[in-house]
């Protein structure tokens, strides 16, 4: 399968699942579940994570036009991004959640990076973590790459930088520790899911 082909669904992807996110973001403001324990609260807030954070759509992008090579599991990975979607909004619209806003008062370029990002991505709906679930779909997926059996250290880079992904969204105060856990338990469903319903079902061919 071509680079272009890939690009096109990508893009597709990620074009949509922004419209419907920030249509969900901007549509219910409610904020009925606050999941705030004693150990969210003392987890500190380090802006640099800021950068990091922000690699998500970039590296996704990426490795899946670049790194998945074989058609089949580059349906099953486009599925199972779908899926997890699907589930994200149900999830934001059905049981919205909110992250209070943790006040910065440094001056640093990575504390600004930190506000500019909260105009665009709001508090209002946590409950799973995207990024968390996102993240960890690409280290599954990558992990059944041809690249990954040919390069060993690729599969591993991609679990650190999922756990670095999920580690951002609490330093960054955008998500509690419960969202970083529903988000793993979400990529490992849509994971499997994804993976009978193409590789089992055959629905593309090599």
């Amino acid at each position: 399968m071509s680079v272009t082909a890939k690009a096109k669904y990508v893009i597709l992807f990620i074009i949509l699942n922004f419209l419907a996110y920030s249509l969900i973001q901007y549509s219910i403001t409610a904020n009925e579940y606050n999941f705030l324990t004693s150990l969210d609260v003392a987890i500190p807030f380090v802006p640099e994570f800021i950068w990091l954070y922000h690699t998500l759509i970039p590296i996704i992008g990426m490795s899946l036009i670049i790194l998945i090579k074989n058609r089949r599991l580059f349906f099953s990975a486009l599925s199972g991004y779908a899926i997890a979607a699907i589930i994200l909004s149900i999830f934001y619209i059905l049981f919205p959640s909110f992250y209070p806003r943790h006040l910065i008062t440094d001056s640093s370029f990575s504390s600004y990076m930190v506000e500019l990002t909260r105009l665009v991505d709001g508090a209002n709906n946590t409950f799973p973590s995207g990024h968390v679930t996102f993240s960890w779909l690409l280290a599954f997926f990558l992990m059944k790459s041809d690249c990954a059996k040919k390069w060993s250290w690729l599969g591993p880079t991609y679990i650190v930088w999922a756990v670095l992904i999920s580690i951002s969204t609490l330093v960054l105060k955008q998500h509690y520790i419960v969202d970083v856990v529903s988000g793993i338990v979400l990529a490992t469903a849509c994971f499997y899911l994804a993976k009978v319903m193409v590789f089992k079902r055959q629905l593309y061919a090599n």
